[in-house]
């Protein structure tokens, strides 16, 4: 009886002894616990703001993430690299001023010229895609919709909506043209057409060629998006740069021809604006297209060092039909530009990247400045009136046009410029005053922004 009553005296002391162990380490237990609960939670809301804001990579080199440099545009692409879209814009805000009372509308008017979302990019890396609307002028219209196919590297396939091979000018980038409207070779053709293509850049970029089959467009037009006839128009081009890419003095030199035909039964007149993009040209009533239409263009570009110079010739021999009368009139256009960087930046066929952006305050960089000058021509030949496709008295059929501008790149993605065009006219105006048209004086100042274009 005393041994058991010993047993408990010292179980006793031992419980007690370590009830406060016990406690503290329930207490610290406890503690742990709630530390651990406050990391999960901020880990959950951590994982939540993850989703919930993308990470931006401005080299656009790490997968699976969202990249903006601007220039590029705003790019998604797949961990592999084989998904890729880039979502870009394009706005060009123009001041028109006319002198004199003139050719121009002598209505002094500020313009959205251009207003473009571009999405762009790849699919299972071989597939490209381009989408482009325009809601510039007031206007609502699909510019460029197309896939290309890129698998085989000297056969790449095109189809959808696009810039059919033809111009060199008209080829180049809106944002890119030396001067804020194109040259009149550019009235020649078409800006835009629905058909499949094929093409490649080869042999080290010095050869590239296109061949093509379009609905078929009248001059300078996007088309209606729907065929009017079951004919078809067929374009080829073939652009050499022979002393690409090696550096010397002749790397800059290009030279190509751009080739179309094809039938303009159903198709609507073809209409040719001004520098100062005032219509100049009017058919008689009546006046139907019809019958056959060739369009040539030769064509050539020099860049060395801050200095270009693009040429560029048309000849179209388009069908028309009033009555019983159906005629082919030919139209012709030439152009030739000059420019030259003065802050020495290097000229080519895109835009200038400034050596310095624009920030004089705390960097004392201004941009790059180009002057270009610009002398053009464009007829018709004088069947137009002859067949009574058209009234002397009221269209003129001769334009010569002059233009001087410049260019300021306050950066890659803005540009601002200045162009003066005068436009002379042989025709249009009844023989008491003088036979010819009073000349167009237009000065035109755009302000343009455009990052993630092709």
């Amino acid at each position: 009886m005393a041994d058991r009553k010993l047993w408990l005296a010292l179980a006793m002391g031992v419980a007690f002894t370590s009830l406060p162990v016990w406690a503290q380490d329930q207490a610290q237990q406890q503690s742990t616990d709630q530390k651990i609960q406050q990391l999960e939670q901020k880990v959950d809301a951590l994982e939540k703001e993850v989703k919930a804001t993308t990470t931006i990579d401005p080299s656009g080199q790490n997968a699976g993430t969202v990249s903006a440099d601007y220039i590029n545009g705003f790019t998604i692409r797949s961990k592999d690299g084989n998904f890729v879209l880039h979502i870009g814009a394009d706005l060009q805000v123009d001041n028109r001023s006319y002198f004199d009372a003139g050719a121009g509308s002598d209505l002094d008017t500020i313009v959205i010229r251009r207003a473009r979302p571009t999405f762009y990019g790849t699919v299972y890396k071989y597939v490209d895609f381009f989408i482009r609307p325009d809601f510039g002028l007031g206007t609502t219209a699909l510019y460029d919709a197309y896939v290309q196919l890129n698998y085989i590297p000297w056969f790449q396939v095109r189809a959808g909506k696009f810039k059919p091979p033809v111009g060199l000018e008209r080829l180049q980038a809106d944002d890119d043209n030396t001067f804020v409207e194109r040259g009149l070779p550019s009235l020649l053709g078409p800006q835009r057409d629905i058909g499949f293509q094929v093409g490649a850049n080869l042999f080290h970029s010095r050869v590239a060629y296109q061949v093509g089959v379009f609905d078929g467009v009248p001059d300078s037009s996007i088309g209606t998006d729907t065929a009017v006839s079951d004919h078809r128009d067929y374009a080829g081009r073939l652009f050499l740069t022979p002393f690409a890419p090696n550096e010397n003095v002749l790397k800059g030199l290009g030279v190509g021809l751009g080739v179309e035909g094809g039938n303009t039964d159903g198709e609507a007149l073809p209409s040719y604006k001004t520098f100062g993009q005032e219509s100049f040209f009017t058919f008689a009533s009546g006046v139907t297209s019809a019958g056959h239409r060739t369009r040539l263009d030769p064509q050539a570009y020099y860049y060395v060092g801050p200095f270009g110079v693009l040429a560029e010739y048309a000849l179209n021999e388009e069908g028309f039909q009033k009555g019983t009368v159906r005629r082919n009139i030919a139209f012709r256009a030439y152009q030739t530009e000059v420019s030259y960087i003065l802050t020495g930046e290097k000229k080519t066929y895109g835009s200038p990247t400034p050596k310095h952006n624009f920030d004089p305050l705390h960097h004392g960089g201004w941009g790059a400045v180009e002057l270009a000058v610009r002398v053009g021509d464009w007829e018709a030949e004088n069947g137009i009136y002859t067949y009574g496709l058209a009234s002397a008295t009221t269209t003129p059929r001769h334009l010569h046009e002059w233009a001087g501008g410049v260019n300021w790149y306050l950066n890659r993605l803005l540009r601002i410029s200045a162009d003066y065009g005068n436009t002379a006219f042989g025709g249009g105006a009844a023989a008491s005053a003088g036979g010819n048209k009073l000349p167009e004086k237009t000065f035109i100042t755009r302000f343009q922004i455009n990052f993630g274009q092709l």
